[in-house]
């Protein structure tokens, strides 16, 4: 069984701030690692990120699966550091007490092997973890 990499945190912010972060061209470079993010949301329709990593570029692609503006977007991530395989990426915003919880899950889906997800598991979770704080810093500010 495939590993399912989770990460969570509460932003101190509105689910329409949060929402904003999440989807601007902005926002998305800020919690992306610096990466130019291409979409229109679409359901159906391209994802594309582009930066570098590391010292080294990257193209990752995906389609946008669902969009429900301030509760819940997903869509598929293809890395170009792991051809071949592809995961499913859902966020979703719940309002808490004095902010907005965002819960970022990462699903193995086509293509990926098992025994090395599960390796990475750990690894993903950490730089989920490190984007939802660039997310909160990039809506609190």
């Amino acid at each position: 069984m495939a590993a399912t990499a989770q990460a969570s945190r509460t932003i101190p912010a509105p689910p329409s701030a949060v929402w904003r972060g999440l989807t601007s061209r902005e926002g998305m470079k800020a919690y992306m690692m610096g990466a130019d993010v291409e979409t229109d949301w679409r359901v159906g329709g391209p994802i594309v990120m582009r930066g570098e990593y590391q010292g080294k570029a990257f193209e990752d692609r995906g389609e946008v699966r669902s969009f429900e503006p301030e509760r819940r977007l997903s869509y598929t991530h293809a890395t170009s550091g792991a051809p071949g395989q592809t995961h499913l990426v859902t966020i979703a915003l719940s309002p808490r007490a004095g902010g907005t919880e965002v819960s970022v899950t990462q699903e193995p889906g086509q293509g990926v092997n098992a025994a090395a997800d599960e390796k990475n598991k750990a690894t993903y979770e950490k730089i989920w973890a490190s984007m939802l704080e660039n997310l909160e810093k990039a809506v609190a500010h």
